[in-house]
């Protein structure tokens, strides 16, 4: 037989449940409320609560949208500039600047003008009719501990463009790794040369040439092609979470996202630049033998795959032919780079 519902034993019980639900709510209102009272009354210079990392996050989150408001981030880029550290000639001036870093913005003064990746990246280029960009990078890092500093340096720059086909099948990465020299005072305010007068953190960067990886591990196709570059960027602005970067001849300016230590995909240059380059004999015999199999394979009905391989391959193999590395023809810095050897009595 089926007991009814005694609601006079189960009132105490909802009774209790509703004092300690109202108790946890108040002693939680309390704690937010403390919180507030710290953060608050905490130092406003602190770098914890400082203004710019509430700016710089803005930026970050502003890039990462579906379309950045160019007109927008301008003002907070302002904002941040406007924030430097002081314009001193301290050694260490360029510590802050050391990390592993995301290209995640850029505008060109000049609408044609496509500062990162050259051929690779051009939207209307051939590159990117039958390769995806997957990641573009430009580290600041410490010298090597073998270098043998000759002209200066206080840093190496690289960059990274990875790319890739058939969903990741087909991994291409372009290495353009230089020494990082400071420009000196006269060449900061040389406004015949610079596109306005650069902070005391401007360097030159003086690429070799660009290093061209085919695969994971670049173990058949990993060659040095084409002219080696100069190029002047000045950091306007850096913290924890990212640096502003201007081109300083051109004027385009950059948003660099800082990378975690631990980021796989910033880290995978490391192993391609230890691996001894392949000649140039060599690696077009090998982009000849894949073009072959690519196709075949267009031939035996795989015309995507074998398609993409194929075109991919002559595409490869031109450009380590006429030896450009992706480096466009009216590009700059490649002139830039022959002025500054021919200063420094250099011959390449």
């Amino acid at each position: 037989r089926k007991e009814k519902l005694n609601f006079k034993n189960l009132t105490p019980t909802l009774l209790m449940f509703a004092i300690k639900y109202h108790l946890i709510l108040i002693s939680l209102q309390c704690a937010s409320a403390l919180s507030y009272t710290l953060q608050s009354s905490a130092p406003r210079n602190s770098r914890l609560w400082s203004t710019s990392i509430t700016t710089s996050e803005k930026v970050l989150d502003a890039v990462n949208a579906e379309i950045p408001d160019d007109s927008s981030l301008s003002k907070m880029i302002k904002s941040l500039e406007d924030e430097n550290d002081g314009d001193d000639d301290a050694e260490d001036r360029f510590k802050p600047l050391m990390g592993l870093y995301d290209v995640s913005y850029t505008k060109t003064v000049n609408p044609r003008d496509n500062p990162v990746g050259g051929k690779w990246t051009r939207t209307t280029g051939f590159a990117q009719k039958i390769l995806r960009t997957r990641r573009t990078f430009q580290h600041i890092l410490p010298l090597n501990d073998d270098t043998i500093n000759k002209n200066g340096a206080i840093a190496q720059a690289v960059n990274i463009i990875s790319l890739e086909a058939l969903l990741g099948i087909v991994r291409l990465t372009v290495i353009l790794r230089g020494d990082a020299v400071p420009l000196s005072p006269e060449e900061r305010t040389n406004t015949t040369r610079v596109f306005q007068p650069l902070t005391s953190r401007a360097v030159k960067a003086l690429f070799d040439p660009p290093r061209v990886v085919l695969g994971r591990t670049g173990r058949f196709v990993n060659i040095n092609i084409g002219p080696r570059t100069s190029v002047w960027l000045d950091s306007t602005y850096c913290d924890e979470k990212l640096r502003i970067g201007m081109g300083g001849t051109s004027g385009t300016r950059f948003v660099f996202g800082r990378c975690s230590d631990d980021d796989v995909e910033a880290n995978e240059f490391r192993t391609l630049l230890q691996r001894r380059p392949t000649t140039k004999k060599k690696a077009l015999v090998i982009l000849g033998a894949l073009g072959s199999t690519g196709i075949f394979g267009f031939v035996k009905s795989l015309r995507i795959a074998g398609g993409v391989l194929a075109v991919t391959s002559l595409f490869l193999g031109a450009l380590i032919a006429t030896s450009s590395g992706g480096i466009e023809d009216d590009d700059r810095s490649v002139q830039f780079r022959k002025e500054e050897e021919t200063r420094s009595g250099i011959t390449t």
